[in-house]
């Protein structure tokens, strides 16, 4: 059997099988427990690294090339999986919460909620400014509509 770890892992990636699928259902406290370590575990990599690339962008500011763009692409890499441990994470609580499989209409709202979260992970990474549809769209993740 596969270490726990793993099968959450490949789970995350969407990689992993029928039968591991079915095995984290049946602990669903455990999956949920794992994601929680992983999603902290990227996050202090997250932390890291911009730190990393904060020194190497200051001590280097005279390159032409930029010094810390091969880290820069693994915080990239590692906030894209913080994304979909999160999203995971997500999916677990509401399986623990309703104790079924979600229905056409959550997943709906679901992938709704996912895209406004990857559109402003997206925004902000890149440094482009929000517009005010963009901010409104954020606080309706957050249950509020100010239009």
């Amino acid at each position: 059997m596969k270490d726990f770890e793993i099968i959450v892992s490949e789970d995350i990636k969407n990689k992993s099988s029928g039968t591991d699928k079915e095995f984290l259902k049946s602990h669903k406290e455990e999956w949920r427990n794992a994601l929680l370590v992983i999603v902290k575990t990227v996050s202090n990599k997250v932390k890291e690294l911009d730190n990393e690339i904060d020194t190497l962008r200051s001590t280097y500011s005279g390159f032409e090339i930029d010094p810390a763009s091969g880290l820069d692409e693994q915080r990239t890499k590692a906030n894209r999986f913080r994304f979909h441990a999160e999203k995971k994470l997500a999916e677990v609580d509401r399986l623990i919460g309703l104790g079924t499989e979600t229905n056409q209409d959550s997943k709906l709202i679901d992938f709704l909620r996912d895209a406004i979260s990857a559109h402003k992970v997206w925004v902000l990474e890149n440094g482009h400014s929000p517009r005010k549809g963009d901010e409104l769209l954020w606080e309706a993740l957050d249950g509020k509509l100010s239009i």
